[in-house]
């Protein structure tokens, strides 16, 4: 009788892990959503406004669904890595906002991706500075680090990605002059 009882547990034992093994095996072969944001595509930085002690800068770069499934970017936001010891000369900060529908509240509103599709991520850079011109302030601005920071959603655990994107100094001057030639006309 113990015996029996015994084969019977091994047997649904066996039967629960069949049936784990199937699963994943299913989802091996189903895939996932795998996003991935496309450096090669980020547009040039362009002059969005400009006063005498401040300048809003702004590019985007879109984000592809290179995976298999259904996949949501739930958060995404950016983050400077340009420490007052490195340049101190002007402020900047990020903002990351979904292109076709931008806000101004710095809420991100979740939306789906669907496999070989893409979005793009508007990012816009605030520079204060601090002299008595933008321009001058700018000068000696040295290349600086971003990371775009997104959750994805999809089949697995929700989990957080990131690319660095890196602003030099030419890009910068490159916008402010098509901006300055483009105003002197």
């Amino acid at each position: 009788m113990l015996l029996l009882i015994l084969k019977i547990i091994a047997f649904i034992i066996l039967i629960i892990c069949l049936g784990f093994i199937a699963y994943w095996a299913v989802a091996v072969i189903k895939g996932d959503a795998v996003m991935k944001v496309l450096k090669t595509k980020k547009t040039p930085l362009k002059v969005e406004t400009m006063d005498r002690h401040h300048v809003t800068l702004s590019y985007t770069i879109p984000i592809k669904n290179v995976g298999k499934q259904l996949g949501t970017v739930m958060d995404a936001f950016v983050r400077i890595y340009l420490p007052f010891e490195q340049y101190d000369d002007a402020r900047v900060t990020g903002h990351l906002d979904d292109f076709d529908v931008p806000r101004h509240d710095d809420y991100w509103q979740a939306y789906i991706v669907e496999p070989g599709k893409e979005k793009r991520f508007y990012i816009t850079l605030d520079i204060d500075g601090k002299g008595t011109s933008i321009l001058g302030d700018l000068e000696n601005l040295p290349e600086f680090g971003m990371d775009i920071i997104y959750q994805i959603v999809a089949r697995s655990d929700y989990y957080y990605a990131k690319t660095r994107i890196v602003i030099t100094r030419e890009e910068v001057q490159n916008a402010l002059y098509e901006y300055t030639t483009e105003a002197g006309k």
